[in-house]
């Protein structure tokens, strides 16, 4: 996008500006100030990337200037020397005085804007971050009310960026520093202002707006290309509402939902923070649940004190199937308020609501949109270990607003946050029927590939097997890649032809079949599945028994071995599922997981929430 450079002088002052739109700004200022403003605009038009680089330039030598007294020569001349540091020719440059008689007096033409349209612009663009591409889709999607906006849109988003409902920015953050380690020669750097990403995922590629390489960002590019000289607009946050030292009886929040004692404890724990935070910045609060405690409903406490305040509520989730899964249980439990979910494809990708349910990457789309952020599953894929998740997820709260993290295995730093005081936090140890957490027993066995060579499955392996059949439960078996998923379900198919057959399948994030096997698996028409991490999380069975083979692999971390523990013992009915650690070595992620379990249990018996309160 280009863009034009401009000066103007407000009460005997000069400022520098840039805008997508001269006439919009002409006419603000001379409306605004009357006479006491005056404008000096310079052409050529440059890309928004060079734009922005000549404003901040501009803007740091003119510190300290006794700007009343510049005349036009002389701003001309800044820009020139300003222009020749970034590499443009700085010969072509002009000037053009505007004066507020010329403009009086019709001079010069007017921009007819209508108000109606400019809020309804406004209030779609409300906490997002955008491209052109997806403002004109925004524009598209909002019906009549935007009707012929489709070339006269940077008139009012500039007008916007002027009243101060909107920030319009270019895509990437411009840094200059110095390698020490080349004599200190001066480097740029960039950064991407929608995902946070760094040098190492910029693109270098020619660019038709600034006539030559231009980078962009590689990390968010499924999401729409991020130039230096794209556009980015931010739309304002809003009024925050009344979330934070609302003095409320906190009960009455949480009596609707029937919680048990554990899961009362944490949402109160949990409202209280909310409604005692001070509005320096989003706060964080971490909700450390075992899995199977219920943390769906522990949320439900915070929604309906937010919403019940006028506040925007974010449920942000790994998975696309999470997102479809949660619609209808919020939408019953919150009928009285908008529910929009936002996924790859959505048909509601352009609504505003006031409760949202979205998948992690529709979070590059917002920009301190909501009260409150509720993060799920912090440490799963597509989280972990992927800085432009985090940072998206940081940037969609408002800064009154509160992040609530929900995690069963929160990450390394995470839980050491917490644990040493940095990161208010409560933990919800046991699950919502009360008994505790099946501890794994640890089996020692040969490699899983030695057994598959051999066509053998150990026997302190293939006895329990055995009783998890007879006994009637469901077996998740665990193993650590894909490769070893079939040659397992043929093994185990060989050597399990008991007296009543058992159906043996196998599945993972290649089996276009996986959704159906899961579902059969539900169903109990296979009694055995043979996976990968993919199923480690989101996945219940009520009567289950675990084993993870190869549980010494790099692949299992602490994190994946508690996760695929949890499926088992789910279930009321079946509270004591049993779990098996089966490797040719003890790994110290093991050691964790059982330690991180057993933790977890003893808190529970300590806090009196296991069945039989304290013991």
């Amino acid at each position: 996008m280009k863009v034009q450079l401009y000066a103007v002088r407000k009460d005997q002052v000069w400022e520098w500006q840039c805008t997508i739109h001269a006439q919009t700004d002409i006419q603000y200022w001379f409306e605004h100030y009357a006479a006491d403003a005056g404008l000096v605009l310079f052409e050529p038009f440059v890309s928004l990337g060079q734009g922005m680089r000549l404003l901040e330039g501009l803007r740091k030598r003119s510190i300290g200037v006794a700007s009343k007294t510049l005349s036009e020569d002389q701003l001309l001349a800044m820009v020139r020397r300003e222009a020749a540091t970034i590499g443009i020719d700085n010969r072509k440059y002009i000037s053009k005085m505007m004066d507020y008689t010329s403009w009086r007096e019709g001079h010069m033409p007017r921009v007819k804007l209508l108000q109606g349209v400019y809020v309804t612009l406004v209030e779609a663009c409300r906490g997002r971050s955008l491209l052109v591409d997806e403002i004109q889709q925004l524009i598209e999607a909002s019906g009549p009310e935007l009707t012929g906006l489709d070339t006269t849109w940077p008139a009012y988003l500039q007008l916007a960026y002027l009243n101060g409902d909107a920030a319009l920015t270019n895509g990437l953050l411009i840094q200059e520093k110095r390698n020490w380690r080349r004599w200190f020669k001066k480097a740029s750097h960039y950064t991407c202002k929608r995902c946070g990403s760094g040098e190492s995922r910029m693109f270098w590629s020619p660019c038709l707006e600034c006539g030559q390489a231009c980078p962009y960002c590689e990390e968010c590019l499924t999401m729409g290309r991020v130039r230096h000289c794209s556009l980015l607009v931010l739309g304002g946050s809003g009024d925050a509402a009344s979330i934070a030292n609302a003095d409320d009886d906190l009960q009455a929040y949480i009596t609707p939902w029937g919680l048990s004692d554990a899961q009362t404890h944490a949402s109160l724990e949990g409202l209280s923070y909310i409604q005692g935070k001070q509005s320096d910045g989003p706060g964080k609060f971490l909700i450390w649940a075992v899995t199977g405690a219920g943390k769906t409903e522990m949320i439900f406490p915070f929604i309906h004190y937010t919403a019940a305040r006028g506040g925007r509520v974010l449920i942000a989730t790994p998975r696309k199937d999470v997102v479809l899964e949660l619609q209808p249980r919020i939408q019953r439990a919150f009928a009285d308020y908008s529910v929009v979910t936002l996924y790859g494809g959505s048909e509601q990708r352009w609504e505003q609501g006031q409760i949202t349910i979205a998948t992690t990457h529709q979070l590059l789309r917002f920009h301190q949109a909501f009260d409150l952020v509720i993060i799920d599953e912090i440490d799963a894929f597509p989280y972990h270990n992927n800085p432009m998740l985090s940072y998206a997820a940081d940037k969609v709260c408002k800064t009154s607003g509160t992040n609530i993290l929900l995690s069963a295995t929160p990450p390394t730093s995470v839980r050491q946050a917490a644990e040493r005081g940095r990161l208010p936090h409560v933990r919800v140890p046991v699950r919502f029927h009360k008994h505790p957490l099946p501890v794994p027993l640890l089996i020692t066995t040969p490699h899983l590939r030695k057994s598959i060579a051999s066509q053998t499955i150990p026997l302190s392996i293939q006895s329990r097997l055995e009783n998890s059949i007879e006994r009637g439960a469901q077996v998740f078996v665990f193993v650590p890649n894909i490769q070893l998923v079939e040659p397992m379900v043929v093994l185990l198919r060989t050597k399990l032809k008991g007296d009543v057959a058992v159906r043996v399948e196998g599945t993972s994030s290649k089996d276009l079949s996986r959704t159906e096997k899961v579902q059969l698996f539900r169903n109990r028409e296979i009694r055995i599945l043979v996976t990968t991490t993919i199923l480690e999380r989101g996945v219940t069975v009520p009567k289950s028994d675990v084993f993870i083979l190869d549980a010494d692999s790099k692949l299992f971390d602490e994190a994946a071995l508690v996760q695929m523990a949890g499926r088992a013992g789910r279930s009321k009915d079946d509270p004591h599922g049993k779990v098996y650690l089966a490797a040719a070595e003890i790994t110290a992620s093991q050691k964790e997981a059982v330690k991180q379990i057993k933790t977890m249990n003893r808190i529970a018996r300590k806090q009196g929430f296991l069945q039989g309160g304290k013991g």
